[in-house]
């Protein structure tokens, strides 16, 4: 499926990320300070696809249990260290559907980066001051197949 195809599919939608099933229940619309719009599509097991339709990036995140803390600027995580990568802050612009975020929600959120290319991601929603964790890999259009 293309980043055209998933941001125009409805809620119900169901397709293959890597080989695994993704029912998609729900969206968030995340406007960035700097003006970008991020949409994060919500799967029935937790999962999220985190697509940047400017930088035509997708993102495969999984939720991750534990909780984690950041030592400096690198996140130990199943035997792997995670350098630091990305940060940046938005409003959650809109929601449809079953999402974890709520509209006007302000999210920060850091990005730790492996040294084979997983993306650990931490979201701290400041309005509920909760922190959620993701571990995240990139996704190509050709591993996103639709279920008929």
């Amino acid at each position: 499926m293309t980043i055209d195809q998933l941001l125009s599919a409805s809620i119900g939608t169901e397709c293959t990320v890597h080989n695994e099933p993704f029912a998609y229940v729900g969206r968030a619309d995340v406007t960035l300070d700097g003006g970008d719009v991020r949409r994060w599509l919500y799967g029935g097991g937790g999962d999220v696809l985190a697509i940047s339709p400017d930088d035509e990036e997708i993102i495969l995140f999984k939720v991750v249990e534990e909780e984690l803390e950041p030592q400096g600027d690198t996140v130990l995580y199943g035997g792997k260290e995670y350098e630091f990568s990305y940060e940046d802050s938005g409003i959650v612009s809109g929601v449809e559907g079953d999402a974890s975020e709520e509209c006007e929600d302000r999210l920060t959120f850091s990005e730790y980066q492996s040294e084979d290319g997983e993306r650990l991601r931490l979201v701290t929603s400041e309005n509920r001051s909760e922190t959620s964790a993701y571990l995240g890999t990139t996704v190509v259009e050709e591993d996103i197949l639709p279920i008929e």
